[in-house]
């Protein structure tokens, strides 16, 4: 189901109970000309060899630039004791499960928005964040902060929230954010690969790969296939400045570096149309490139990866009001 048309009316979505707090002592009220209200969802782009990534949100926080901060806790909606636990796979490309739905706030400039998260706890992962692999297996989901306390911090920079309702969705991308461990068994989500987009300001892309590429690409790369021969299957989104577009990889921690991709997405057979079909959502406008692989599964999510290549590229153009639709096809 797409939750995205959804989200945008609060006649279907439950508002989650929330709390706000301020150095101003006076209201907010429907007549104040600065008031406005913010709603926020999550969506993910997948990643591969899991069948869960369960994230339990505890509360999310904005702060003005002014220095106040606005925050509101994340409760589940059967029991207000609990805080949100939410499988990001179940909400992939433009699906949005609903964090908080019209929640009054000032309209303006805002600093950052913080998400608070319950780290995986390996006695308690029912109620912390945790990973559930493909043959069942789980592993504790942790987001580091200073101290260690068993809450991690997504905090991204720099947002405007107009006078009118804001709807928001913090955009997990799976390939750049998670990180294997190294040591332990803990996955680490890395903010790094979460975006803040304005659903009222963004678009999809969406698009095709034909099945002779698809098999072609799988031919042309057979000394990069996986033990049982599969492979990654997926477009990545660049800038359209960048020269020698790369995997993902992290040079400056928590910082992306410019030829490295803005987006990803699977290409998966719909069963339907038997079609390999792909789809990046929340997109702010503008020219981009786009390039398909087949070696994503090699893509580690810190390192450069020699051996990563795109068998194809296209120049993007994404316009407001529109998506865009993109074909790839041995012809090109």
């Amino acid at each position: 189901m797409n939750l995205k048309s959804t989200l945008l009316s609060s006649a279907v979505l439950l508002a989650l109970t929330g709390c706000g707090s301020s150095n101003d002592d006076s209201p907010i009220t429907p007549t104040d000309p600065q008031k406005s209200t913010f709603s926020l969802g999550v969506s993910d782009a997948p990643v591969t060899g899991l069948k869960a990534v369960n994230v339990v949100f505890d509360s999310i926080t904005l702060r003005s630039q002014g220095g106040e901060d606005f925050s509101f806790e994340t409760r589940e909606a059967s029991d207000s004791t609990e805080a949100e636990m939410v499988n990001l796979l179940d909400y992939t490309g433009d699906d949005i499960f609903s964090l908080l739905e019209g929640e009054d706030v000032p309209a303006g400039e805002y600093a950052w928005i913080r998400a608070d998260v319950i780290n995986g706890d390996i006695n308690n992962l029912t109620e912390t964040s945790h990973v559930v692999y493909e043959d069942d297996s789980t592993a504790p989901l942790i987001v580091k902060r200073k101290g260690n306390d068993g809450i991690g911090e997504i905090q991204l920079d720099g947002f405007t929230l107009n006078q009118t309702d804001n709807t928001f969705v913090l955009e997990f991308d799976l390939k750049k954010s998670l990180v294997a461990p190294q040591s332990g068994n803990e996955i680490v989500l890395k903010p790094r690969g979460v975006r803040l987009e304005n659903l009222a300001e963004s678009q999809d892309i969406e698009g095709t790969v034909s099945e002779s590429l698809y098999a072609n690409c799988e031919t042309d790369n057979i000394e990069v296939a996986a033990e049982d021969g599969s492979f990654g299957h997926a477009v990545y989104l660049y800038n359209s400045d960048v020269e020698q577009p790369l995997d993902n990889y992290e040079v400056t921690e928590g910082e992306t570096p410019v030829d490295a991709p803005l987006a990803t997405a699977n290409v998966v057979l719909n069963n339907e149309t038997s079609q390999y079909e792909f789809e990046l959502a929340f997109i702010t406008p503008g020219d981009y490139q786009l390039g398909y692989t087949c070696n994503a599964h090699i893509d580690d999510a810190e390192l450069q990866d020699e051996a990563f290549t795109l068998y194809q590229v296209q120049p993007v153009t994404v316009v407001t009001g529109e998506d865009t639709e993109v074909t790839f096809d041995i012809a090109q």
